[in-house]
């Protein structure tokens, strides 16, 4: 008999919990695709779940523009949120199923206009469920957007759950630079250096982001394997995750080529979007943590650099409001069991802050 490995005996443990609760036959009452108005331009959404009064959850993927992990592609693959929550998800405008020709997508694109199409999002899906509590659930990038929902709509909000957070963009490029500085080349620093006196914000942090992912586990936990190039080992979810974007009825192939514009060369190093990639490095959500009261659930790898793991500890130290989850053995992308365990986490804390199981 073949033994499973060790994600794939989570996975297989997840399987059968959702059997015997009855979520794998289970068909959510709402799951349904829109089209709405954000930030003046009509933009494709996608709705599942209970419906009716029950909590909504609104999804905010990474990037920007990298539809990876939340997405509209992951419409019905999250059936235990999806069986509580009325599951909101949206692909950046740009992005998947959002995706424009480069010429329709406007230069000044920065990302305060993703931040101000989430406030129109979820002004949108308040009033299509006037009676339902409202959870934010972004991951990384995501994370900023939540961040800014809250801030300008905290009365509307039930709370927030940030995973993956970023929190200072400057601070963690820094972070990832001491992070990989030991393994580093003379050839890479050389190259750093020159990066990092270019004028330009992303070119820098791009590359030092890069470096610190292929000599540390701060995005792929590896473990004993990592080094540079080093391959990722029985990562589950991380398979599922891409396979997802492939097989998911929700996307054409032409909305997988919208999928990886985060990563493209037309659209992370194309000249025409200097602005939004380069207005990353206005991100700073330390005061907005300091002082929002709603409750607040940040999930983190502890092997992440994004933020060190010691000051969002203490941040949750200061802040009642605030609860802090380190997921064991995980970097910036959770394998099977970081993954299971964020997954029991964000269903109690939206349980719990709105009263609903």
């Amino acid at each position: 008999m073949q033994r499973l490995s060790e994600p794939q005996r989570v996975l297989s443990q997840m399987a059968t919990r959702m059997k015997h609760a009855g979520l794998g036959r289970w068909q959510p009452a709402i799951s349904a695709r829109h089209t709405v108005m954000l930030g003046g331009v009509p933009q494709k959404i996608s709705v599942e779940g209970p419906g009716g009064d029950a909590p909504v959850m609104i999804m905010f993927h990474g990037g920007p523009w990298a539809p990876f992990i939340y997405g509209l592609a992951y419409r019905g693959f999250y059936p235990e949120l999806s069986s509580r929550f009325t599951l909101v998800w949206w692909d950046q405008y740009g992005c998947g199923k959002n995706a424009r020709r480069l010429h329709d997508i406007p230069a000044d694109i920065s990302v305060e206009t993703f931040a101000r199409m989430a406030i129109d999002l979820t002004d949108e899906i308040r009033r299509r469920f006037p009676n339902s509590p409202i959870l934010l659930n972004g991951y990384s990038f995501g994370t900023y957007l939540t961040m800014q929902v809250a801030a300008a709509r905290e009365t509307d909000i039930a709370g927030a759950i940030n995973l993956g957070p970023i929190m200072n963009m400057r601070e963690a490029t820094e972070h990832f630079r001491t992070a990989c500085e030991p393994y580093l080349t003379d050839r890479e620093r050389q190259r750093m250096l020159r990066l990092r006196n270019s004028g330009r914000y992303d070119p820098y942090a791009a590359y030092v982001e890069r470096l610190a992912g292929a000599y540390t586990d701060c995005c792929h936990y590896r473990g004993q394997d990592r080094g540079k190039g080093g391959m990722i080992h029985d990562d589950a979810m991380f398979h599922r995750w891409l396979l997802r974007l492939i097989t998911s009825g929700d996307y054409h192939p032409i909305d997988l080529i919208g999928a990886a514009m985060g990563t493209l060369p037309y659209g992370r190093l194309s000249r025409r979007f200097h602005t939004l990639w380069d207005s990353m490095e206005n991100i700073d959500l330390w005061a907005l943590a300091e002082h929002l009261d709603m409750p607040i659930l940040y999930l983190q790898g502890d092997a992440e650099r994004y933020v060190l793991p010691d000051e969002l500890s203490a941040l949750a130290a200061r802040r009642s409001n605030v609860r802090y989850v380190r997921l064991d053995r995980s970097g910036h992308i959770p394998k099977s069991r970081a993954w299971a365990q964020a997954m029991r986490e964000m269903i109690a804390f939206g349980e719990e802050i709105t009263g609903c199981r």
